[in-house]
């Protein structure tokens, strides 16, 4: 049995990663588990990302590992739409510069014991440790719809399970969704050869940053760097301690209105007058008719496809988080499946903090985004050196 002394970090994305940078340079002990960027490693290698150069830098203390600095010490260039590929070779780059020591082992359960908690890995090795951080990301969160439960896996998936849509070209394909995910999938489904409909309970909304490219210096007044949300509210959610002071329902509406389903401006190009879009129409129902399957809609009218494809999104709830004990999950305070966390993220259960989307309900939409993990990895530590000296 190892011992570590003071934290876990459970998860090596962008927010695990940020978080360590934050603990290992104030000389915190430290392990860090997981796989580095796994869910990011898993995505097309032809995905660009949809937040802005500003909003996309992983956090450390002294900020020496961000893109900007990426392009210079590599000797690269800046690059929008961020491509998938460029960002994780600056993922590897900040990890290997900020936090170096990686176990990739995965955690299989984590419990309560006493005072402290005691994880259960993959290998068969089991760790103490003083104080854990979850920063999970959001594949367990993957949204299914009630019409698609019932329908085999071959035929239906989310859209994060793709790597590569080559093996759909000419293929019949749906993809439900309006968000970025199901628009850039549609598109990335259209140049694999695959006929694509993109079938969208709304109206699709394209991203317009007009107020940044014709204000000149006063965009900064419009457009933080984190970028959530429309001009005003996005300067609410790039203050993630202040929104957590705002009433409830409040905070729902801010929410809501910030990351309304849309697709970045970029993309437009690669959908309109190219995909068949059916807008304000939902799927009522999905049913297998021999390999296929068959979708009836709520304009009355069907679709026979060979795969439908979920741009759904994600609806982080704790309950999905399989390596945390029942027994210490019905310790966390919870209000509509995410953790109730105070303003160090941390949970009900003391020293037991929550990072990434699970943190949503009490900081906001940022917690979706690479932007919001600098302002978790500088409480959590602070909230760290202060027991270190009580």
């Amino acid at each position: 049995m190892k011992h570590a002394d003071a934290t876990v970090v459970i998860g090596a994305g962008p927010y695990g990663l940020s978080v360590a940078a934050h603990l290992k340079a104030r000389g915190r002990p430290l392990l860090v588990l997981g796989k580095p960027m796994e869910f990011w490693q898993n995505m097309p290698a032809r995905l660009c990302l949809k937040s802005v150069w500003s909003a996309s830098s992983f956090s450390d203390p002294a900020g020496r590992y961000s893109l900007n600095r990426y392009v210079i010490a590599t000797n690269t260039f800046r690059q929008e739409p961020i491509p998938l590929p460029f960002f994780l070779d600056y993922g590897s780059w900040f990890q290997q510069q900020a936090a170096p020591d990686i176990d990739p082992t995965y955690v299989q359960s984590l419990k309560r014991d006493g005072k402290d908690f005691h994880l259960d890995l993959a290998d068969g090795r089991v760790i103490e440790a003083r104080r854990v951080i979850v920063a999970v990301g959001i594949s367990a969160f993957a949204f299914v719809p009630d019409f698609a439960h019932n329908l085999p896996g071959e035929v239906v998936s989310h859209t994060q399970t793709h790597k590569d849509f080559t093996q759909f070209g000419g293929s019949r394909v749906a993809v439900v969704g309006s968000g970025q995910s199901g628009l850039e999938s549609a598109a990335l489904l259209h140049e694999a050869g695959a006929d694509v409909e993109l079938i969208t309970r709304g109206p699709v909304i394209w991203i317009d940053r007009r107020l940044y490219r014709y204000t000149g210096p006063a965009r900064y007044l419009f457009y933080p760097p984190s970028d959530v949300g429309p001009p005003g509210i996005n300067w609410l959610t790039a203050l993630p301690q202040i929104y957590s002071l705002l009433p409830s329902n409040t905070r729902q509406s801010v929410a809501k209105r910030a990351v309304r389903p849309a697709g970045a401006e970029w993309l437009r190009s690669r959908v309109e007058k190219r995909i068949k879009i059916t807008s304000s129409t939902s799927i009522v129902s999905a049913k297998m008719q021999g390999q296929r399957v068959v979708l009836h809609l709520s304009n009355g009218t069907t679709r026979e496809v060979d795969h439908l494809f979920l741009g759904t999104g994600y609806q982080p709830d704790i309950r999905k988080v399989a390596l945390i004990d029942l027994a210490l999950r019905e310790q966390i305070q919870e209000s509509n499946g995410y953790p109730v966390l105070n303003k160090w993220f941390e949970s009900s259960v003391p020293r037991l903090h929550f990072v990434g989307a699970l943190a949503g309900y009490t900081f906001g939409p940022i917690c979706r985004f690479v932007a919001g993990a600098k302002v978790p990895a500088q409480y959590i530590t602070q909230q760290a050196m202060r027991d270190q000296f009580s």
